[in-house]
């Protein structure tokens, strides 16, 4: 059995006991009118294009250039721009037999050969930088577990920045 199944087991448990003690002492309980019990969520009603769409609402922010998350082999992580000539951006922005031949081209290479100097020269100093847009296709694949990306917030005159 699955830890959350234990959980809803040992919660409903202590919903019985608890249910019976007030019974016990003469105290009337029932659910709240506007409540359904709970029960098995539903799948959602939203399509593939209204999840995206919905997400794009909700982590409004730069469209021209997104972070994408990264770990190292050593454990450390971290979110960078997502650029063109980083293989692991390129196949999140890649499907299918196109993705498998940037991979097999790049082989064991994170960075595209010839174009990219890294570590050498670091991607904020890099003249051929080319950072990605973000595309319903990569939302969908960030929702598919497939990789992280972040957002990178608008500013306006408005707002406050943070030194």
């Amino acid at each position: 059995m699955s830890d959350k199944h234990n959980e809803l087991a040992q919660l409903r448990s202590e919903n019985a006991r608890l249910i019976a003690l007030l019974e016990s002492r003469g105290i009337k309980w029932c659910l709240p009118k506007n409540e359904p019990p709970i029960s098995k969520p539903e799948s959602s009603p939203l399509t593939t294009d209204e999840k995206i769409t919905l997400f794009r609402r909700l982590f409004q922010g730069r469209s021209d250039v997104y972070p994408i998350r990264w770990e190292s082999k050593a454990g450390k992580s971290g979110y960078s721009p997502a650029c063109a000539n980083d293989k692991f951006a390129r196949r999140a922005n890649l499907h299918g037999a196109a993705a498998q031949r940037v991979s097999a081209m790049d082989g064991a290479n994170e960075w595209k050969r010839g174009v990219c100097n890294k570590p050498r020269i670091k991607c904020a100093d890099c003249s051929q930088r080319s950072l990605l847009p973000v595309t319903d296709q990569t939302i969908f694949d960030h929702l598919a577990g497939n990789h992280t990306i972040g957002v990178y917030p608008l500013l306006s005159d408005d707002t406050c920045s943070f030194v």
